[in-house]
Formats: structure tokens, C-alpha cells, sequence
């Protein structure tokens, strides 16, 4: 029997040797990285970085930006005026009360106000006006209270003046604004609620 020959040393496995241990890494490094990019693609990325910042818009209205703007809330109907209408102020008169207002052509127990020589006269006598003079242009309920308290028969109108008025027969109240001498009288702006003055 032949002895073992001395000063050799026992063989070592090829996965305890430093070439083995070396391959175990690197294929375990290569698995993460496999696994890591098979996550990435499942989650889309999976950024925890914060999202991008728009820079802000400038503001621009709808109007501006030509956009469809919502329409007015419809007034109730004693608030909504109709008009204003453009008329021709003179001493023929206007029926406020028609739809819509118009001038007189000739003599016309119709006429709720008309020109007595450079005043505004309400016709008939008892059907009031009273001058606006605050600022801004009044609501119907403004005109049916300066009315109850200050109405008159007649007024010295000017460029500017301003006026409630009852008018007759369906007792609309009007607003009357003296615009500018015209050809044959005065050019006047009319809106006129509907409903009674009381």
C-alpha cells in the first residue's frame, strides 16, 4: 500500500475556490439586474421623482381667449328693463307705454312725456316724473320710490338730465336720459320696465 505523498493539500470544490465564489457573484449581480429591469417595466418606470411643473398661463378671459361665455342670468321681471330705445324728444310726445315706444307724429292722448318749450312735461298732469340725480342708472324699484316721494308735473332738462316717470294707462315706470340736440328736438334714451308702479 502506498502512503499519501505528503505536502500536498486536500483539493478544494471549484465553489469554495476564488474563481467560483467570483462567477456566484457576478450571476447573482446579473439576476438582480434582470429582476430590477423586469420590475421597472412592469410598474412604467416607478419614478419617485416629482412631476414637472407647467409654467403658469397667462390669465385671459373667456371673451379674450374667444371662448363661448355663459349668458346672463335672466333678471325676474321686475327688474328687467326693455330697451334702451333711441328716440326724438319734441313737443308731439312719446308713448312710453307702447311696444315698443314710439313718438307721436301728431296730436295723441297717448303721450306720457313731451317738450314744453325746454322742460320735460309729464302728460297727463298726474302721471309724475322726478329727476335721477345720483349716479349710475337707476333699478325699476329705484325709480318707484324716487317717484312716491318727488314726483312732479314738469322739469328743466339739459344734456344729461335724467328722469323716472309713471307713465299712464298701464303705469309702467321709465327711465328717460336726455342724450343730445338733434334735428327737431332732442335725442332721448328710454328704457321702460313692465308691471305697475305700485
Amino acid at each position: 500500500m502506498s502512503e499519501p505523498q505528503r505536502g500536498t493539500a486536500p483539493r478544494t470544490s471549484f465553489w469554495q475556490s476564488m474563481a467560483g465564489i467570483l462567477t456566484a457573484v457576478a450571476g447573482l449581480i446579473t439576476a438582480l439586474v434582470g429582476v430590477a429591469a423586469f420590475v421597472y417595466q412592469v410598474t412604467g418606470g416607478g419614478s419617485t421623482s416629482a412631476p414637472a411643473t407647467r409654467s403658469p398661463t397667462p390669465s385671459v378671459s373667456p371673451r379674450e381667449a374667444g371662448a363661448e361665455t355663459s349668458p346672463p342670468q335672466a333678471a325676474t321681471p321686475e327688474s328687467a328693463g326693455d330697451g334702451p330705445f333711441e328716440l326724438l324728444f319734441n313737443n308731439n310726445g312719446v308713448d312710453l307705454d307702447a311696444d315698443p315706444p314710439r313718438v307721436a307724429t301728431g296730436p295723441d292722448p297717448e303721450i306720457d312725456i313731451y317738450d314744453g318749450g325746454g322742460s320735460i312735461q309729464s302728460f297727463p298732469i298726474w302721471a309724475g316724473l322726478a329727476r335721477w340725480s345720483r349716479t349710475g342708472s337707476p333699478t325699476r324699484e329705484d325709480c318707484v320710490s324716487l317717484l312716491n316721494g318727488f314726483a312732479t308735473i314738469d322739469s328743466t332738462y339739459r344734456k344729461g338730465s335724467r328722469y323716472c316717470v309713471h307713465t299712464r294707462e298701464d303705469v309702467h315706470v321709465a327711465f328717460v336720459e336726455f342724450v343730445a340736440p338733434i334735428e327737431a328736438g332732442w335725442k332721448i334714451r328710454v328704457t321702460v320696465w313692465p308691471g305697475t308702479a305700485d
